[in-house]
Order: C-alpha cells, then structure tokens, then sequence
C-alpha cells in the first residue's frame, strides 16, 4: 500500500491534542432530554449531513439545575473543531484549572443520570470504548459492564458547576463515526529501513496535520522502543500551537530550536516521518520545516519537500518483487507479466518433494518445507548459469521437526519458522544459516495453525486453536538496530465481530489491516478484513457483499498497492476478488499449489 491515498474509515476515536478555540457554526449535537431526575439515552445514528461544519456549543445557562447542567458539559464535548472552551465553563474555577481530558477518551453508547444525595449526579456511561492519550484503541476494559462517573456539584457565583471531571474526553458514539477517522503515525523500525504505521484516531478537518505532529513528536509507546523509533532529536516540540496549510498544499511545520541539531541523514528520516504521516491529509502536497519562521535548509532540495516521495520507507517495502510463484507438478515456478516459468535452480529443477515454500523479498532465495513437514530447505532461486542444480545446491537450515507450517522471509532476508511439535509451537528465525529459538508470549506451546509475518517485519499474526475456540493473534517484535530478532511481545486478540464459523486462513492485505479466510457454513467462504488496533467496526469487516460459493483452503495476497486478492479452491483453482467485489476465476491454470507472494 502506498500511504497516499488512503479510504477514510469511520471510527471511534481519541484527540491527542485539545485546541483551545471558539468557532461559531450551525448547531448540530445528540439531544438529550432532562425532563425528570433519571435519564437513560441510547445514543442513534446521526441521519442528518455527515459533512465536516463547525459546531460551537452553547455554555452553561443561568439556573440550570444539576441534571441539565452535566447533559450540557457532555454536549460540550462535541465542539467541532475539537475544543475544550466551552466545555471548562461548566466546571468549578478550580477544576477548569486542574482538568486534564488529553489524558484519554471513553465514547458511549448511551447514558443515564441520577440525581443523587448532597449534591451529587451519578453518570452512568454504557457500550463503551476508551482510548489512550496518543488516541490509541484500548477497547472496552469493563468487559460489557459500563462505567460510572460520581460527579460532585457546587454553587459557584449562585450556579451550579462541576467539582470532579473526570480527565477524559467523554464522547457520543455518533459524533465519532461521523467526524472521526482512522490515521498513522509513522515511525522507522529500529533499523531504520521501513516506516512502521502507529494506528490513531483523530477528528477530520483543519486541526489533523497538527494533531498528527504532535503525535509525531510523543514518539514510540515506551513498550515499543525495540521495534520502532523516532530520529526527531530528542526534546523536539513544535514551536506554536498549530501546522498551518497554505492555499498550495504546503504543511508548514514549526519547530524548536533542538530540529538543528539533526544532521542531513537524520534529517532525511525526520521529513520521511513527516511526510508519511501528512501525506494522509487530503490537500497537503508539499510540506516544510520552519525554526523562527525560517524555512529549514532541506541537502539537495527546496525548502520544501513533497509528501508523496520518500517511497525507499514504505512499509508495504516497494522494491520487494511482486511476482507469484507456487508449486506445479512438484516443481516450482514464478507468474509475473501473465506468464509462468520454472525457476531455474533446484527447487524448479529437482524433485524434492516440497509441500509449501516461502519466496524472500527480492525473489531471489527461496525456502521449501518437506513433505513430511520435518525438514526446511533452502535455495537460490536460479541455478549457476551453464550447470545443471543438484542436491549440492540446496541446504538444510532445519531438521528433526514435527509439522512445520510455511515459512516466512522479512526484510532482513531472515527466515521465520513455526514448528508445531508434541508440546506445541516453537517459533524460530534463521540468520545466516543459523536456527535459532524465539520466545513468542501466548504463541509458545499453544495450538498455532497459521502464521504471518508483516511486510516491515514489525508485526506477527497468528491462528491460534485454544480451549474457548479459534483466535487471531497479534504480537509486536523486537529487534536490534541491525534487524536481529531479540523476542516478541505479549499476544493480543483481534476482534472478529459477530461473524461466525470456521477460521481457514489469513494474510496481510495492507501494512495495518489482516485478511482472515472464513468458512461460515460447509461450501461457503467469505473473507474479513481485521484492523491490527483491534478497532474493526461490522461495516469495515467484509471485503466482498457475497460469499464465495466453493470451499477455500487459502487465502493469497500481499499488502503491497494493486495486488491481488486470491483465493485457493479445494480443487487448486485461484479466484480473484473483482472490483465489484465478485469472485472470478483467475486465468492462473488449475493445478497451482502452495501459491504465495514473497515474504
């Protein structure tokens, strides 16, 4: 995928950064009714223009009694552009001072207030979703149950006020799904070499670039400074309070002082970052760094840069080859320009008797699993030229397995494998020739039927079979700045949504979203598309509005822009996914086994 022209997708969301600002616009909140001492709202769908108009809330009228007055703060806290001005109107003069919402966000379903003893109103938020301080999704941590908030008024100046806010941006579901949307921030590898999409939410409109800077900014989440980092120097802020964009397209960025210090290398990531990140934003063509106004002197070019280059970071790896290739009459072959050829080294010209294999980035190695599942062989794709391959050519870099699944190559030409023994998965990578075990926290000794490594090798789903059912997993990885695996992060659980039946398969589709091949009934298929947050709505689930009348036993794609979407039939012919979302049959002949991209 190439991060530049990516579909807005409706979410719930978190702003990472409250402006302080009052805009005047037509009125356009959830109505709440406050006509007796306890209310219960289920919040609805917004029917009316989903378009992005301002909106500034009215503050708090003279004699509101209690109930009234927290119906209004929470209609506060829909002020588009997001602003906390109005909200800080219904709070106590010490507590405006003290209110921290930046510190995280619960959007709600629906709501009930209770007018309780001494002063108190009990706000009882259900079908909730919070998200952190960088607008990460954190789900629902009440596990269904709701949450409470105990809010103490006083009189202040003969008004009631709120004593004890909570620190969250306390958010209407419909206001998000209509105005916020899934964004990245993006940030190299530990290495260096590929950009890492963060998943974020933040509020459509004029306030994105400057949200996404100082995200940007934050840096990596502490537990994730072994898989990614920030080459901005250390202390870097911006230099005023927002990212303005010119009538031409041109983010400017201001910056403190601490941006001189980064040399021209540095400098090269810190504006791949930027550009990246603004990239997202619909009409920003051109971006600059500014120290006091002054443009910053960016090696071999203008003063500013455009946001569509700095394609050498993508994280789908643009230089990776994007042929097919697969095995035929035991033999393997490669698809490229609608056509199909062996490969010419001893994987295309011996019988070896392979039962899956795995292609490394640049389509030049190649990894082929026994058909006993025991061995892992490994090869050059294309013999010497002049002399014919033998067993010679081909190593071992495993032996003495149980039931290896296919491998995986990651930008670092290392080779992942995932043993299912009789204590159950042992996870390994192999560098230089060399076999080595890796810990995977809840992938270890569990039940693991397929595995997938992303394109920037930063992220490892997996199928796990456990006692309550089939999961998809997800694990962060660790790596050294030299790309050397130093062990993975704890597995986390990827929401699937109502859809029912049987997990067959799954892939990556794009840097931050996972195709997972479904059998809901017995000669029926159906693919879902996963976000790696977790965050997935029902509507963002399903690529295609009908299913696949067949039995599919793979799923086949990559997460680079304008690959195909296949997938294997039980009789080892490929279906593509059309445009129109329909299965066709692809032109591939019948017969084509263990297709794979690389990685």
């Amino acid at each position: 995928m190439s991060g530049r022209a990516r579909r807005p997708v409706r979410a719930l969301v978190l702003a990472l950064v409250l402006l302080v600002g009052v805009d005047l616009g037509a009125a356009a909140c959830v109505r709440l009714p406050h006509d007796g001492p306890v209310h219960t709202i289920g919040v609805q769908e917004d029917p009316g223009d989903e378009s992005l108009y301002d909106y500034t809330p009215p503050g708090p009228l003279p004699g509101l009694e209690r109930v009234p007055l927290v119906e209004n703060f929470l209609t506060s806290m829909t002020a588009t552009p997001l602003s906390t001005y109005v909200a800080r109107q219904f709070l106590t003069s010490a507590s405006s001072r003290s209110w921290v919402p930046e510190r995280g966000t619960v959007v709600y379903g629906s709501q009930q207030l209770v007018d309780g003893p001494h002063g108190t109103v009990a706000l009882r938020l259900g079908d909730v979703v919070e998200l952190d301080s960088r607008g990460t999704w954190q789900g629902d941590p009440t596990g269904g149950r709701g949450v409470t908030y105990r809010l103490r008024l006083v009189k202040e100046g003969g008004e009631w006020r709120v004593a004890n806010p909570p620190d969250r941006l306390l958010i209407p579901r419909p206001h998000f799904d209509t105005r916020y949307q899934q964004y990245f921030l993006y940030f190299p590898d530990a290495s260096g070499k590929v950009m890492v999409p963060e998943p974020v939410y933040l509020p459509r409109g004029r306030q994105t670039p400057t949200l996404l800077v100082a995200g940007l900014l934050k840096g990596p989440e502490p537990g994730l400074r072994s898989t990614e980092r920030t080459f901005f120097p250390r202390g870097s802020a911006l230099d005023g309070i927002s990212v303005p964009v010119s009538g031409d397209g041109t983010a400017e960025v201001p910056l403190g002082r601490r941006i001189l210090s980064a040399g021209s290398d540095q400098l090269h990531v810190v504006l791949a970052q930027l550009a990246w990140t603004l990239s997202q934003v619909p009409g920003v063509r051109r971006m600059r760094i500014t120290v006091d106004g002054t443009p910053v002197d960016v090696p071999g070019s203008r003063n500013d840069v455009g946001v569509d280059g700095f394609t050498e970071f993508d994280p789908a790896v643009a230089w990776a080859s994007s042929a097919l290739f697969g095995l035929r009459d035991g033999r393997m072959v490669t698809l490229a320009g609608g056509r199909e050829d062996r490969v010419t080294g001893p994987f295309g010209a011996l019988p070896l008797g392979l039962r899956s294999v795995a292609v490394d980035l640049l389509g030049q190695q190649v990894a082929g699993v026994s058909a006993d599942g025991r061995q892992v062989l490994e090869a050059d794709r294309d013999g010497v030229p002049g002399r014919k391959p033998t067993g010679a050519d081909v190593r071992t870099v495993y032996a003495g397995g149980t039931d290896v699944l296919r491998p995986a190559y990651d930008l670092y030409g290392q080779l992942w494998l995932l043993d299912r023994t009789p204590t159950g998965a042992r996870l390994s990578v192999v560098r230089a020739g060399t076999s080595r075990t890796v810990e995977a926290p809840g992938l270890s000794g569990a039940d693991v039927q397929r595995f997938q490594l992303s394109r920037d090798g930063t992220r490892l789903v997996s199928l796990v079979q456990g006692s309550g059912g089939q999961r998809v997993l997800v694990s962060r990885v660790h790596r050294d700045e030299k790309g050397r695996v130093s062990g993975l992060g704890a597995a986390r659980a990827l929401d699937l949504g109502p859809a029912g039946g049987r997990i067959v398969d799954l892939a990556w589709y794009k840097p931050a979203s996972v195709a997972v091949l479904l059998s809901p009934s017995a000669g029926t298929s159906q693919v879902q598309l996963v976000k790696v947050d977790g965050s997935s709505s029902s509507a963002d689930l399903t690529t295609d509005p009908s299913l696949f009348h067949g039995r599919a036993v793979r799923l086949v794609t990559a997460p680079a822009g304008g690959t195909a979407l296949y997938v294997e039939a039980a009789d080892g012919r490929l279906y593509s996914l059309s445009g129109s979302g329909q299965w066709r049959r692809s032109a591939i002949a019948a017969g084509l086994r263990a297709p794979t991209f690389v990685g």
